[in-house]
């Protein structure tokens, strides 16, 4: 199997160093709060988060599409920055109290979108058609974060749970154009949006308590809903979801949408992409041995129960 997560480190050393440099030239003092910030998501910085296709997509294309190097590495940098930018959006936006220090962090995340910016304006030139693509995914990102707290219009549809991330889009798109590839970009990205939607079902997972206080949109709550058959607009309580959960087991079936997303990935077959293909099986199995271990602790509960009924009856 592909070892996507290793696949391109000596290329990501190269970027993110580049990335640091391109911060530590910002003004004082959001060179040092930026570098700071960056630090965060570095892949080669202990205890860091990791978002590996934000910034690795590239490399994962660069043999399929015959691309060299230097491209990756410009598109991988600009993918840091947009990873970079849209975090800090979505921190304000999802942070509940107003923080003394969002006036450096905003003044921050411009300068991350001044340098992606640049970035491909050096690569791009105005009239390719690589700007509609900026355009479009851009919308898309700011239609979803404003409706994610709406009742949706399209519950059925998991497409809306990657829209959020489609601006890390713009790394295969732009090298697809860099190489004269046009015509594969429909087919890419729609691997591409397979791959974020089960991403975005992973990090619902992990975040579902939080989103079900602050009423955010949420693929495993929707899930959910419809499985227990809710009214539109009907809200799901703790207590429902854990016993879904726990009980009946569905988090198994919410982790077989991902499976089953996966075995369509592999019968795509327009473009071998095996770290992209290798990346989303990791994900899959995420979502199958976290219902694994809930069935484990299901089951050790139950031989409690039985123990201490044993024990009442002697």
């Amino acid at each position: 199997m592909s070892n996507w997560k290793t696949a391109a480190q000596d290329e990501l050393a190269i970027v993110f160093a580049e990335a640091k440099a391109i911060i530590a030239s910002f003004p004082a003092p959001l060179g040092v709060r930026g570098i700071r910030y960056l630090d965060k998501f570095n892949p080669l910085e202990a205890n860091s988060t990791n978002n590996y296709i934000c910034y690795s997509l590239p490399f994962w294309l660069q043999d399929a599409v015959f691309a060299d190097a230097e491209s990756c590495r410009r598109l991988s940098l600009a993918n840091v920055f947009i990873m970079l930018y849209f975090f800090i959006q979505d921190d304000v936006m999802d942070s509940a109290e107003v923080h003394k220090d969002w006036n450096e962090q905003l003044a921050l995340s411009n300068l991350f979108y001044l340098s992606f910016l640049n970035l491909y304006r050096s690569s791009f030139h105005p009239c390719s058609p690589f700007w509609d693509y900026f355009n479009t995914y851009i919308t898309d990102w700011a239609v979803s974060v404003a409706t994610e707290r709406q009742v949706s219009k399209e519950p059925q549809n998991p497409l809306r749970f990657a829209r959020k991330a489609g601006p890390l889009k713009l790394a295969s798109t732009g090298l697809l154009l860099l190489t004269a590839q046009e015509a594969l970009i429909k087919p890419v990205s729609e691997m591409v949006d397979h791959v974020l939607i089960t991403l975005q079902m992973v990090d619902d997972w992990a975040d579902w308590r939080e989103d079900l206080a602050e009423g955010n949109e949420n693929s495993l709550l929707a899930f959910l809903h419809a499985e227990l058959q809710l009214a539109a607009g009907e809200q799901l309580t703790p207590e429902q979801i854990n016993h879904a959960l726990t009980v009946e087991t569905r988090l198994d079936r919410f982790a077989e949408q991902a499976l089953d997303r996966h075995e369509r990935l592999l019968q795509l077959g327009i473009i071998q992409l095996p770290h992209l293909l290798a990346f989303h099986q990791a994900l899959s199995q995420e979502l199958v041995q976290a219902a694994q271990r809930l069935q484990q602790r299901k089951q050790l509960q139950l031989q409690g129960g039985f123990v201490s009924w044993l024990s009442a009856q002697t």
